[in-house]
């Protein structure tokens, strides 16, 4: 089955819908509700597998609605029992509340200073209708740069200079300039030179330059068709140029001076360890082709891990009175998706250090957004109230799931009692991509757009070690199996993908590749397979708790839907993914991930009848 995928950006600006629709509920859970807006924007922003299948929008819309639900009360519930002071909600919440922050500052500082004005698009266009042809003399060495700038000036000629240097291998042909592809001030040399005369020298990222304007050359419009991504390239170059400039000058004017010193140590310790995962990684992952590797957050969790919760808590950048921590570096490096195209590691220290210098920057712009109190800004607290709901849902069930216990004697039973089975079971057979990193169903449903099989996306991003052996697959169980896995894939046709289901070692996407009707399970064995059997019953036991804990929560806290606007809501059957970025850097999905918690409902609905 394709599944579509469309994948949109939001760029600094929230999106939100009709303010007609604002206040209508289409349920409540406690003293809360959920709006119209906002399960809109949590089934079209999230990921639905099987949102393409015709006729299946009713029952999606009512499964994502009370996942929604499900979140929220088991948010409620966390709140209740204090984990809001968990490390998940000091760190990885914590960074997205500074995301918001700083990105609210963005807009005031940088966005909302943003003017086009006429002489500044004129020129914009001028510049645009002409291309430059530029020779240049390049060094390494400041002082070189400027005794061959002395030479000219005193008359010696440009090209007798050229000729002499290792550049001019590469200036066989004139070097092409065209509007926006240099940085705006190093632009405005070049664009007022005029032919025949040189710049000063030029600093740049790998050295310096002193440019030669050799001819111009009109670009060529054919067609209105042209004509117009002309102009709306000039306008987007145009807007970025001043976006640019207007961040360059708060930068320099905020925090310029500002001293930040890391901790060298822990810097290497942290990149020795990375280094060592990417090596690892790029033996079975790169190809000719160029493929970048990514460093994935489950592994930056393991890293963290390795290092030991004394060395997280040690200070890793020290700026004023507020030191950060390694940890906080971590998790602000796990939402920034580290990757390499090579692995040579000078390279790869290299780019860590620019994360480092960026994480600072971070750090300098989210501590003025909190300064001016940007935190309470309701556009702001709309989409953290959102984030907080699903990070303190989630901390429950990871705290349900550590506490479940699986004895020897029940593996036994376990074994005893499928051995003797007489009655006929349904059985399936799965391929399933477990993950703990939900940024990975998201690179998943991307490839699936592109037509790749998902059994040999599976094999490649699994952690269950049983279905990475086996191309993928788990081999046929019954459906009374693999808690929430085995109970959904017995409702599904084969070829069907389902997920994101969350199970005690993660989040799961699976497709039902067979099923059949089986007597009886032979040669279990308790020392062959009792690891296997554990992963089993820890995970029925898991999907058990999560559905009656849920219609716990639903009778404790109280559940109202208003079933005719949930009937009436229009959405699009698309599988969509949505991120959002960040002002000053920074990505993160639109709308927290929607885990499907659905199947609790039925029983819940049964005691509200038989207690109305």
């Amino acid at each position: 089955m394709r599944i579509l995928t469309l994948i949109f950006t939001l760029i600094l600006t929230v999106n939100f819908y009709a303010q007609l629709n604002e206040e209508k509920a289409v349920a409540k859970v406690g003293n809360d509700k959920i709006t119209q807006d906002v399960f809109l924007e949590r089934y079209e922003l999230t990921p639905q597998a099987n949102a393409a299948m015709i006729g299946a929008e009713e029952s999606l819309k009512s499964e994502v609605l009370y996942s929604i639900i499900a979140e929220k009360l088991w948010a409620l519930e966390a709140e209740r029992q204090g984990l809001s002071n968990s490390e998940l909600m000091k760190t990885t919440y914590k960074t997205i509340e500074k995301m918001y922050v700083r990105d609210a500052l963005y807009r005031e500082e940088i966005l909302d200073k943003v003017e086009l004005t006429n002489d500044y698009l004129t020129e914009a266009f001028k510049r645009n209708s002409k291309i430059l042809k530029l020779n240049y003399l390049f060094s390494t060495s400041e002082e070189e740069i400027n005794n061959l700038y002395s030479l000219l000036k005193e008359g010696v000629s440009f090209d007798s200079l050229l000729s002499t240097r290792p550049e001019s291998a590469l200036q066989k042909k004139p070097y092409v300039v065209q509007y926006g592809q240099m940085d705006k001030n190093v632009e405005d040399s070049l664009y007022n030179l005029k032919i025949g005369n040189f710049t000063e020298p030029i600093k740049a990222p790998n050295g310096w330059y002193i440019f030669k304007l050799i001819s111009t050359e009109e670009k060529v419009i054919e067609n209105d068709e042209q004509a117009e991504a002309e102009q709306k390239n000039v306008l987007k170059i145009a807007r970025a140029t001043i976006i640019d400039s207007l961040y360059k000058e708060y930068y320099s004017k905020s925090f310029a001076n500002v001293d930040a010193k890391t901790n060298g140590e822990l810097f290497l310790d942290l990149s020795d360890k990375i280094l060592k995962i990417l090596e690892g990684k790029s033996k079975n992952e790169m190809d000719s082709s160029g493929q970048k590797i990514f460093l994935t957050s489950q592994e930056l969790y393991k890293i963290g891990f390795e290092l030991g919760s004394e060395k997280l808590k040690e200070q890793f950048v020290i700026i004023g009175e507020q030191p950060l921590t390694l940890d906080e570096f971590i998790q602000d490096l796990a939402f920034e998706k580290f990757s390499i195209d090579t692995v040579y590691p000078d390279l790869i220290r290299g780019k860590l250090n620019l994360f480092v210098k960026r994480f600072i920057e971070h750090e300098l712009f989210a501590r003025e957004g909190y300064k001016r109190g940007y935190q309470n800004l309701p556009e702001v607290r709309k989409d953290l109230d959102m984030w907080k709901s699903y990070y303190l849902s989630d901390a429950l069930r990871t705290k349900v799931a550590n506490e479940i216990q699986v004895s020897d004697e029940e593996i036994r039973n376990y074994i005893d009692e499928n051995n003797k089975r007489e009655t006929p079971t349904i059985e399936v057979k799965i391929v399933e991509l477990l993950t703990n990193d939900l940024d990975v169903i998201k690179t998943v449903f991307e490839e699936l757009d592109k037509g790749v099989d998902f059994k040999q996306l599976a094999k490649k991003f699994t952690i269950r070690e049983e279905a990475k052996n086996n191309d993928g697959e788990l081999g046929f169980f019954p459906v009374n199996q693999y808690g929430e896995i085995g109970r959904i894939a017995a409702t599904l046709e084969i070829g069907q993908l389902y997920g994101p289901v969350q199970v005690p070692e993660g989040y799961s996407l699976f497709q039902l590749v067979d099923k059949k009707e089986e007597k009886k399970l032979t040669g279990i064995d308790f020392e062959k397979d009792q690891a296997r059997i554990k992963n089993i019953i820890k995970s029925k036991k898991f999907s058990d708790e999560i559905i009656q804990k849920t219609v716990d929560l639903a009778n404790k806290y109280g559940v109202s839907v208003n079933e005719e606007l949930l009937k009436s809501i229009k959405v699009l059957n698309t599988t969509t993914i949505v991120y959002r970025n960040f002002g000053f850097g920074g990505r993160l999905l639109a709308v927290p991930m929607t885990i499907p918690n659905f199947l609790w409902v039925k029983e819940w609905q049964e005691q509200q009848k038989l207690n109305p």
